[in-house]
């Protein structure tokens, strides 16, 4: 059994990402729906249920993921809507359709475009989850101390901080990309 403290920070990343994600996506509705709309996978009379349910998942996964008794609900549901999302992204981009807003949210105002990077960060994302998957059931394996909370703080930060820092490597890459093809 891995350490509580790395679940804990994974938990807590993973909740906050993923209320982020809603917040964005609520505060830009209509910018999200359009994203919806442009992944092209179901009739037009689904879209607008489709994403206030992909935001409430969202936001469910992120609850889930801080109350102790149901951090496997919440684990699972954050999966769902990792492999929803990723399952979305990968589609369109088999059918080469790379030029659409993802529709991802999160802290980059920045519309972001299809590429198999953003699969692969919600990969790592999942990864993340399952880190924190032996904490989901039970109690701590060990008595925590002030320590693993300085720990704590600063891994969830370091782990925040890689995920901005990577979602901005991916925005500055697609951009690159768009310049050389004009």
């Amino acid at each position: 059994m891995g350490d509580p403290v790395i679940a804990y920070a994974a938990l807590a990343v993973l909740a906050a990402l993923f209320w982020l994600g809603a917040l964005h996506k609520l505060r830009n509705f209509a910018a999200f729906e359009a994203a919806v709309a442009g992944y092209r996978l179901m009739p037009a009379v689904l879209q607008r249920p489709f994403a206030l349910a992909f935001i409430a998942a969202e936001v469910l996964a992120g609850g889930l993921l801080l109350l102790p008794a149901a951090r496997t609900a919440g684990i699972l549901t954050a999966l769902a809507v990792l492999a929803a999302a990723s399952l979305g992204v990968a589609v369109n981009l088999l059918r080469g359709r790379t030029d659409i807003d993802c529709g991802c949210g999160g802290l980059s105002q920045a519309p972001t475009s299809l590429s198999w990077w953003v699969v692969l960060r919600n990969g790592l994302l999942a990864v993340l989850a399952l880190l924190a998957w032996p904490q989901a059931g039970g109690p701590s394996p060990r008595d925590l101390v002030w320590l693993d909370g300085i720990t704590f703080f600063g891994m969830s930060l370091a782990l925040i901080g890689l995920y901005l820092a990577f979602n901005q490597l991916l925005a500055s890459h697609l951009e690159m990309r768009k310049r050389s093809q004009s």
